[in-house]
């Protein structure tokens, strides 16, 4: 792992290397038990996959002993419980004492199940609420699951430092809007601590019909941060304060751009053990918003089977994308004036900028789209 030098106009930049991820997120399979409308899997154009035994040992063996890891999800773009040793993974991380978040659909959630993940502990129990025509649990099997996780955390006596938290992800349609201020209220009571509200990414044309974003319909594009003025979750956000906490969307493009998992100095590792930057640059997929389609590429910086994750992460490319994201090195797509001309606009393969893969389109950079 050595220092990494970038030849830049009337200099060299100089990058040096690190003690590592400090959040890994961790895709045991993108296998699920549903099919829902909105999901991203709706568009993978690979076939689905499970970790296998290999792969698994060898990422049981990397986290324990990568130096900076302070946390982990364990979810991706499937339903983790799916994986039979799925709680081998979570128990390997608690014997790190490293907090975990299990990223769930909740159907799953045994009595069993809950009472070895309150005692394991996980930290953060997120599950998905897609009760409305893109979704895909009934609102009553939600509530009871959510309310027997408060239930069992009290007993076993977890509930004075309230762990797991249950969060709650919330997709904004033009018809869950509707639901979301009564629903979230009565979601509180039952044990909920904290909300992730996010969009609608259509995963066909017709369902760009229920998205919410760019939509006049939101309130003004230069809505007063403080307040939320004229904004549409101005009365959730109010009712919920001081409830339940809250990460929120925005639905049009603000100046500021941050990405999450280079915030958070993350990596994403996909079940047949390929170390991605994010979820959307995990599969290759597709994604439908302003009127047209564009193609994501999945992007690896290697593989854990055959590379550690210390060296993965302090690689030369790895570095050097970490530095342009962070250093906000390429351009805005969204908001161009040349976008409805533009050839890099239809995939992820590499920007104007000449950078590559390209992030210049990524609308959880603009925190529009919303990830755990």
């Amino acid at each position: 792992m050595n220092t990494q030098t970038f030849p830049f106009p009337g200099g060299t930049l100089t990058l040096e290397p690190d003690q590592g991820p400090r959040r890994l997120y961790i895709e045991l399979t993108n296998r699920c038990n549903f099919s829902c409308r909105m999901c991203f899997r709706n568009n993978f154009s690979r076939p689905f996959g499970m970790m296998d035994d290999q792969t698994m040992d060898a990422l049981l063996q990397q986290i324990r002993t990568l130096p900076a890891l302070s946390s982990a999800l364990i979810g991706g773009i499937g339903e983790p419980l799916l994986h039979p040793r799925a709680l081998e993974v979570i128990s390997a991380l608690a014997a790190r004492g490293v907090p975990v978040d299990l990223q769930t659909n909740g159907t799953l959630l045994s009595e069993n199940m809950i009472d070895t993940l309150v005692t394991l502990p996980v930290e953060r129990i997120i599950t998905s609420y897609e009760c409305g025509a893109v979704g895909h649990v009934q609102a009553t099997t939600l509530k009871e699951t959510i309310a027997r996780i408060a239930r069992r955390r009290a007993l076993l006596g977890t509930g004075a430092r309230n762990r797991p938290r249950i969060t709650l992800e919330w997709i904004l349609t033009r018809d869950s809007l509707e639901r979301l201020e009564s629903e979230a209220l009565e979601l509180i009571t039952l044990g909920v601590g904290e909300f992730i509200i996010s969009n609608l990414l259509p995963m066909d044309e017709a369902m760009a019909e229920d998205t919410l974003i760019f939509s006049d319909a939101t309130g003004p594009a230069n809505r007063i941060a403080l307040k939320n003025s004229g904004d549409i979750l101005e009365s959730f956000v109010d009712r919920t304060r001081y409830k339940a906490t809250v990460q929120r969307p925005e639905f049009h493009l603000q100046t500021e751009r941050a990405c999450p998992f280079i915030d958070r100095e993350a990596l994403v590792i996909r079940y047949d053990g390929q170390v991605a930057p994010c979820y959307r640059l995990l599969h290759e997929s597709r994604e439908y918003y302003q009127g047209r389609w564009r193609e994501t590429k999945d992007h690896s910086f290697g593989s854990i089977g055959t590379t550690p994750i210390l060296e993965l992460w302090n690689s030369r490319s790895a570095m050097w994308f970490r530095h342009t994201v962070r250093t906000k090195q390429y351009p805005s797509c969204p908001d161009c004036r040349l976008r409805d001309g533009c050839e890099y606009i239809k995939d992820t393969t590499a920007d104007c900028f000449a950078y590559s893969p390209s992030c210049a389109d990524c609308l959880w950079d603009r925190r529009i789209l919303i990830c755990p």
